[in-house]
């Protein structure tokens, strides 16, 4: 947690309540836990409770604010698109842990007015304070103040609720880069990511084949998801669970992965090795009052099945070929329709 010389600020009067306040009251900075604790306020658009545990696995950015201080004002201009939108659009911070930004507003006396500076900054979750139980926690004396809190519970450099940053007052070109380096500065682990389908050591027919992968996020946003054969890109999605249909497989032993997209950067997973055999190729030779059922291509385990006819085919299996790739067809089944398997 940090402070440092004060920027252009408005005071307040320290143990604020709706509509106390008083401009040129000036409060000595007050020490704070490192550890933010619970408070509940009131969500300004829908009247229910706000609290900030309820943001566990993000990083919190508290913006307090009372509409008639210009000061705020400012800084509320540059937050919105800056800070709220930034981080929306970025898919979190650097690391792509997800970051909610509560503007608090601290005088509740002027509803209107209050409305007016929401809507002209387009802030997005509004907090209302009226009993101190948010600022009083972080109170410097002072508007704008802000505080950057660790919300997540895996951060490998910080506590959860740790506060990162505290401090009051705006600087243009300094307070929203001094704010980023800390929001940026929380780290959780990468993600894990593995290929499902197919599994190491499977024989795929050459079809279409599904690819599926399996993400834990680690309390990151997953931006996108690349499957990759080798060196070559097959598809991407962003849905979940992870899924690429793969059509015109090649034929012959390969090896695919899958590249997690978050923050600023990617992981991989390890490659599955399988192996997408040839067409089969049957054909059926007279032996005398038999036939011989015989097929290149494939591999692994067949199944030869028959049907009496193809318009309402009922197919039932007539021997299992195993890892043979011939099958006798005996003279009793000269006139029936018959396929292989496999795998």
């Amino acid at each position: 947690m940090k402070t440092s010389n004060p920027k252009p600020l408005c005071p307040v009067k320290s143990g604020l309540s709706a509509a106390i306040l008083a401009l040129g009251v000036m409060v000595a900075p007050s020490v704070h836990a490192t550890v933010a604790s619970n408070f509940t306020i009131v969500n300004h658009a829908t009247g229910q409770p706000l609290s900030l545990y309820d943001y566990q696995g993000s990083i919190i950015l508290l913006d307090f604010w009372a509409y008639w201080c210009g000061p705020c004002n400012q800084a509320s201009a540059d937050i919105e698109p800056n800070i709220t939108q930034y981080y929306r659009n970025a898919g979190g911070n650097n690391n792509g842990v997800p970051v909610t930004v509560i503007s608090i507003s601290i005088d509740l006396s002027s509803p209107d007015s209050e409305n007016t500076f929401i809507d002209t900054y387009g802030l997005e979750l509004v907090g209302d304070d009226a009993s101190g139980a948010a600022y009083d926690q972080f109170n410097q004396g002072y508007i704008p103040q802000f505080a950057v809190i660790n919300g997540t519970t895996n951060s490998s450099n910080y506590g959860t609720w740790q506060v990162l940053y505290s401090n009051y007052g705006y600087g243009a070109g300094s307070t929203v880069p001094t704010l980023k380096s800390y929001i940026d500065s929380v780290q959780t682990p990468a993600p894990t990511c593995a290929v499902t389908n197919p599994v190491t050591g499977a024989i795929i027919p050459p079809s279409d084949i599904t690819l599926g992968a399996e993400i834990a996020s680690n309390g990151k946003i997953i931006k996108n998801v690349e499957f990759y054969n080798g060196t070559t890109l097959l598809g991407s999605t962003t849905n979940t669970p992870c899924s690429l249909v793969w059509s015109n497989a090649p034929v012959g032993v390969q090896s695919v992965f899958v590249r997690t997209y978050y923050g600023t950067t990617s992981s991989d997973s390890a490659p599955v090795n399988f192996t997408v055999a040839s067409p089969l190729v049957p054909k059926l030779i007279s032996q005398g009052t038999n036939f011989l059922l015989r097929w290149t291509g494939g591999a692994g385990t067949f199944q030869v099945q028959v049907a009496t006819n193809l318009s309402t085919p009922v197919w039932q299996n007539y021997g299992t070929a195993g890892t043979n790739q011939s099958l006798t067809i005996t003279a009793a089944n000269r006139a029936a329709f018959f396929r292989v398997l496999w795998p």
